[in-house]
């Protein structure tokens, strides 16, 4: 009996791939919100002539736990790599007390 090698993605799912990639590309890389309205000169917070602005969100900020523990992690390891610290890789996981 020969088994024939399937491929990884069907043609459909290719194309979802290939749009998600597109669509992620047009994300700003830090807030996730899309480069082509949150770029534009008429969201500008210091424009006068603009039509709208971005502003923090009610609630916010809150603190992320596990990012602090991640920022406290790359605090506490500078030292050991200095010439390259965003070199080290951190991870955190969420254990119980006590």
């Amino acid at each position: 009996m020969r088994s024939t090698p399937e491929t990884e993605w069907d043609p459909q799912q290719l194309a979802w791939m290939v749009a998600l990639e597109a669509y992620e590309a047009g994300l700003c890389k830090q807030c996730g919100e899309p480069l082509e309205e949150s770029t534009k000169r008429e969201h500008d917070f210091n424009n006068p002539f603009g039509t709208a602005r971005y502003l923090p969100a009610e609630g916010t900020p809150v603190q992320c736990h596990c990012c602090a523990a991640l920022q406290r992690s790359e605090k506490d390891t500078n030292a050991l790599n200095p010439q390259f610290p965003a070199a080290m890789i951190h991870a955190v996981r969420l254990v119980p007390r006590g």
